[in-house]
């Protein structure tokens, strides 16, 4: 039993992320009338628009009744509009989770978690067209637009899916997908500093129960249900989701009776970014670089952004304490990091030296080091900046030479897509 509990917990404390990734993806919305009475919602998507979303969600975990833990759960989704037709939007998206519980003072960071990726069309009022087979985003068609204004006050309902994974239970090769209707009401409009939103609620609740005959077959899965409460903030001038809060709870019950309960809170807010990623921002950027004056720093294109790498970067012996001429180096980066608004994501390397495990150890502690500096002189708060480890895993030279050991031995400053 202590195995299923376990799997059950890690299908379930990644459930939001899509969510959060199907409010942020909306990229217009504009007013009818000159008086601002009524509200046309619309996704207008234009080729190349990138943000990313940051959800933070709470949760509380329950096993037949008895609090079995409380996590909190980093959600980033990052998107990219690929192409715009006439039936819709084609969106390529990247998800991460990651579950931290030390972010306090100069304690780790928040470590770069589990990866997802998923591509599918939606239509101007929200709907998506996506595989059945594709996990995320596990919740689909939230928000579902009308294709009327919409007065302050008025309601309206749209149908959405839930998808689980619900597989290490179920013995099945297929994903649960449950149906709900959700309820809508655009409720008014706020201003917050300086900026007017206006306020969608939305809710819905979900209801699964698995056939006889599958439980014959021997699916363990026996009912699956839940509801979420969701509070929108629209900017309109910007066109986007500026944050949101929720209210969630899912239980999900086995053939045995055992009842697994999932509730809490969450929060999110959009950023918008520009990908940097590319030859012509390499060499701006290098340029940067050389003109302060910074010694074995390179730009690069990477997997996941461009890339500052700082080679031989400089600790107190066999210790992530970095050395003050490296924290001078870091101020002088930050003036560059400062121009820009993605997340950063921080690696740690080292020189194949000693065992595998203290290399993993050393290169995510020196990760971490990097990070807590960038955060204390402002560069980004901790929930935009993330770290890793990789050991010596990924050499960018050979270990048999000082000169090799010394371009492994880096870190880099991934300026994030």
């Amino acid at each position: 039993m202590e195995l299923k509990v376990n799997k059950m917990f890690g299908c379930f404390t990644k459930r939001l992320l899509p969510l959060a990734l199907f409010l942020f993806f909306t990229s217009g919305i504009s007013f009818l009338c000159a008086q601002e009475t009524e509200v046309l919602f619309q996704f207008r998507d234009a080729e190349g628009d990138s943000n990313s979303y940051i959800s933070t969600v709470n949760e509380q975990v329950f096993l037949n009744g008895v609090l079995t833990h409380k996590a909190e759960i980093i959600n980033r989704i990052s998107s990219t509009v690929i192409d715009v037709q006439n039936d819709g939007a084609q969106i390529n998206a990247s998800y991460m989770t990651t579950e931290n519980t030390v972010m306090a003072g100069f304690g780790n960071k928040l470590s770069w978690g589990d990866e997802n990726f998923s591509s599918f069309i939606r239509s101007k009022n929200g709907m998506i067209d996506i595989d059945d087979k594709t996990l995320y985003p596990t919740v689909r068609n939230v928000p579902v637009f009308p294709d009327y204004p919409v007065k302050k006050g008025e309601g309206w309902q749209a149908e959405g899916r839930e998808v689980h994974d619900l597989r290490s239970l179920s013995h099945t090769p297929d994903l649960t997908i449950i149906p709900f209707k959700a309820n809508y009401v655009y409720k008014g409009d706020i201003t917050k500093d300086g900026t007017l939103f206006n306020i969608i609620e939305v809710s819905y609740s979900f209801n699964f129960r698995n056939d006889v005959e599958e439980i014959l077959n021997g699916n363990e899965l026996l009912s699956s249900s839940g509801y979420s409460k969701q509070t929108l903030y629209w900017d309109n001038h910007r066109g986007i989701l500026d944050h949101y809060d929720e209210e969630f709870q899912i239980k999900v019950q086995d053939v045995r009776r055992n009842t697994y309960v999932f509730q809490g809170s969450a929060n999110a807010i959009v950023t918008e970014y520009k990908s940097l990623n590319d030859d012509d921002n390499v060499r701006r950027l290098q340029k940067s670089v050389d003109d302060l004056q910074l010694e074995n720093v390179l730009i690069k294109k990477g997997d996941k952004g461009l890339t500052i790498s700082l080679e031989n970067i400089q600790f107190e012996p066999d210790s992530s304490v970095l050395l003050a001429e490296e924290k001078l180096k870091l101020e002088k980066i930050a003036a560059i990091l400062k121009n820009f608004s993605n997340d950063l994501l921080i690696t740690g390397h080292c020189a194949d030296r000693g065992t595998q495990a203290a290399q993993q150890r050393i290169s995510e502690e020196r990760a971490d080091a990097v990070a807590n500096y960038l955060e204390k002189i402002g560069v980004r708060d901790e929930y935009h900046i993330f770290t890793q480890g990789k050991g010596a895993s990924e050499p960018v030279a050979p270990n048999v030479t000082e000169e090799g050991r010394r371009k492994n031995r880096r870190v880099e400053i991934i300026i994030m897509d």
